[in-house]
This record gives C-alpha cells, structure tokens and sequence, in this order.
C-alpha cells in the first residue's frame, strides 16, 4: 500500500477501471432508460414524502433541513461530516451520528474523493453548519452492486448529511501536527532507554518525524536510483496495522524515483542499510484525501470491483499514519 502506482497490495493513486468520476456515466442506452426510471420514481417518491425537494442538473435531488447562508463553502473543502444513508423508502444502512457520540469524519469535497459520486455532488452545493437530504439516483449512486436486502440493485440512496465543520490544508496540517507530537508525548517516545535508540526528530524540510530504532552501516546511505529493500509495518497512530513486509518477503524498488509514497521515502533518504527507524507521516505526506465511502464498512466491495483504490480500504481521509521500516542490505 505504499507504491504511487497500482500494484498487489501497495498503492496510491486513483487507478481503476471506474474511476470515481466517471460512476454516473449515462452514455449508452442502458444508463439513459435507468437515468430516467430513477427520476420517475424519485418524483414520485417526493409528491407523497418531501414536497420541498428541488432538481438539480446533475440528476439528483436535495432538501434543505437547516440552512447557514453565512456558512464557509463546502465546495473543494476539507469537510467533517456526520450522515445517515438508505435506500429510498427503506432502512438505514450506514449511520454516523452526532446525538450517538461519533465522530464527525472528514472528506475532500470535489475532487473525486467521495463514493458514491452523487454525494460528492451535492455536498458542494452545502455550506459550513448545513444539513441536507439527497436522493441519488442509481446512476449516480452504486449502479448495479447490491448488498444482502439492504441495498438492492439499481438503488435510488436517500442521504441525509451535516457539514459540521469546513477546513484547509493548513488548518489539517496544524492539527496534525500537533496529533503527533501529543502521541510522541504520550507514548514517551523521546525516553531513549525505554524506546531506544534516539529521541523523535522533526524534519522540518520534509514535515515528517523519523526516529532512529537501530543504528545501520555508517555514511552507508541511499542515492537516487538505487536499489533499495526494505520491511516494514504500517499502522495509523490508533494502533490497526494496515500494511507489511517482513525480512523474508521484503520490497525492493528504485529509491528516488517517485516510487512510493513521498514521506516514506524521504524518511528511507535519512536511514543508513542495516538500520531500522520509526516514520510518522502527517497525511499530506501519506495517503492524503484517501476515499470517504459510503457504507464505510464495505469498502472492500468497491476495492474488489476496482472502484477506489485498495488502501482507501484501511486508511481513513486524512489520517496520521507510522512505518517502523528496515532499510535491509541488498543481497
């Protein structure tokens, strides 16, 4: 999960063969007759249920339930959100909710970010403190997947959606961050005798942190276009490991060539071969916006159908990630 590039189990990129732009494609006839059985039912749906619901070009539908028109913009933001999704006229299938205690999640509004397509959509028609209801034609929605009763075939999704806050990139790096450097604290990561060898340093240059674990062959550091073979485990700063390469199965590659995720190999770029390191990559550094998903918990349906990328599967938009990587002496 760590390649730029679409390979077994290590990658980064939007590299499928649907991409997330191109979900509601209604070119051909097919799509055109299903395009159009969507909006009959969902106007249907809306004389009886949500008289207040208005059109918009794109083919789906919204209700406004709390409007800000002073708000921050959705549109291209960082966003954190809380929702409720189901098929129209039918049960919840994937909730997260401020009145249960969750967690707002964040997403990258606009830039193919958001699955399915249509949510991505409308959010960009919201403002910072708004609440609104979609309804999503199949379309532009999940097409022809289905799972178990809850979500058939050719399902209209009715999404009702909080924008509870709208950031930038600077304002995700600040908190990142400062993420980081509690979890250093908090982990006594800086106690050389509990976790040696050295203490946590912050590359400005690069804003990442590395941490020497054990000392390598001295001066004996890597050039652009070198072969390099490393290991590693990569985990979020909450513990879930979500990628690994051991001694015996390790990943060799080019070593500055764009390769691979650019804070991993700027941190290879401080390590000598022999020696092992912790990196702790802010997002921008790692997997950036990754894919918000919904439902959030059958992400690896859409891996499986090449619809969003594999490590959209375990990496959340916007996390902290940590590699404890070897830097092995190439055989």
């Amino acid at each position: 999960m760590i390649f730029k590039l679409k390979f077994p189990q290590i990658l980064l990129g939007l590299v499928a063969l649907y991409s997330l732009s191109r979900c509601g494609d209604s070119s051909d006839s097919t799509d055109l007759d299903q395009a159009a059985l969507d909006q009959a039912a969902i106007e249907a749906y809306l004389a009886d249920n949500d008289s207040n619901a208005v059109a918009h070009e794109s083919g789906i539908y919204y209700s406004i339930l709390d409007t800000v028109p002073t708000g921050a913009a959705a549109s291209g933001g960082i966003l954190s959100v809380y929702y409720s999704a189901k098929v129209m006229n039918g049960n919840a299938y994937d909730i997260n909710s401020r009145s249960d205690g969750d967690d707002s999640v964040k997403l990258k509004q606009g830039v193919d970010a958001v699955f399915p397509v249509g949510l991505d959509i409308g959010l960009g028609l919201m403002r910072e403190g708004e609440t609104f209801r979609f309804y999503i034609p199949s379309t532009l929605g999940y097409q022809d997947y289905s799972f178990s009763s809850l979500i058939p075939e050719n399902s209209i999704l009715e999404i009702e959606i909080e924008v509870a806050a709208v950031q930038n990139e600077g304002d995700i790096i600040a908190a990142e961050l400062a993420a980081i450097d509690a979890y250093i604290i908090s982990e006594n990561l800086n106690d050389t005798i509990a976790h040696p060898k050295d203490s946590v340093e912050y590359l400005a240059a690069q804003q990442i942190y590395y941490k020497r674990l054990s000392q390598g062959t001295e001066n004996d550091t890597l050039r652009n276009n070198d072969i390099s073979t490393i290991s590693y485990v990569g985990r979020t700063l909450a513990g879930e490991e979500f990628d690994r390469r051991s001694n015996a199965a390790p990943l060799t590659y080019t070593f500055g060539t764009n390769t691979i995720i650019a804070g991993l190999d700027e941190g290879i770029s401080e390590m000598e071969r022999g020696e092992s390191a912790l990196i702790i990559l802010p997002s921008q550094k790692a997997y950036g916006e990754s894919v918000f998903v919904v439902p959030s918990y059958r992400k690896q349906d859409f891996v499986d159908l090449e619809i969003i990328p594999l490590y959209a599967a375990k990496v959340a938009p916007y996390e902290i990630v940590l590699f404890e990587t070897s830097l092995l002496n190439n055989p």
